[in-house]
């Protein structure tokens, strides 16, 4: 298994949690990242919580081709990212139990980084070919790769 480093230094006052080889999107996981940095801990679980239950969703910026309005956001493009805001959770929890092993106050802990990854992308091809009626034409009726994500968050103290 191979040791990944972080991509920002880690002080005192501040803890960190990472995810490789993880089984979601990388491109989902990035709005999520965005819709995190900056929050604190209580504001960070409840806006995981509530993408979780579908009450409100993640604002897409970058990644937003095709994507719906919500009236929830203000007419800002959004989804729900359900899986991978369960992956975000753990590690956030993760961190945060990170920072009370060092002695930080958790009331006290800003999301400070968080960012993903393209990790590994595997070929992956479809066993026998479906006809045009059912998913086009060309290569994307037998072509689709499968992709891995790393993902990173650091909590520091405020």
């Amino acid at each position: 298994m191979a040791v990944y480093k972080y991509s920002v230094k880690i002080g005192e006052k501040s803890a960190a949690s990472q995810s490789h080889d993880s089984d979601a999107s990388y491109k989902d996981l990035g709005e999520i990242c965005r819709a995190l940095r900056g929050k604190s801990i209580a504001a960070c679980r409840k806006i995981l919580d509530e993408a979780i239950s579908m009450k409100r969703a993640i604002p897409y910026v970058r990644h937003s081709g095709r994507c719906g309005a919500r009236s929830e956001l203000g007419g800002q493009k959004g989804r729900y990212p359900k899986k991978e805001c369960k992956l975000m959770r753990a590690l956030l929890e993760n961190a945060v139990a990170n920072a009370k092993h060092k002695g930080l106050d958790e009331a006290k802990l800003v999301v400070s980084h968080a960012a993903s990854y393209k990790q590994n992308e595997f070929p992956r091809y479809r066993r026998t070919w479906a006809g045009s009626n059912t998913l086009g034409y060309g290569k994307q009726a037998v072509w689709g790769n499968y992709m891995t994500a790393r993902v990173e968050i650091v909590v520091s103290e405020k």
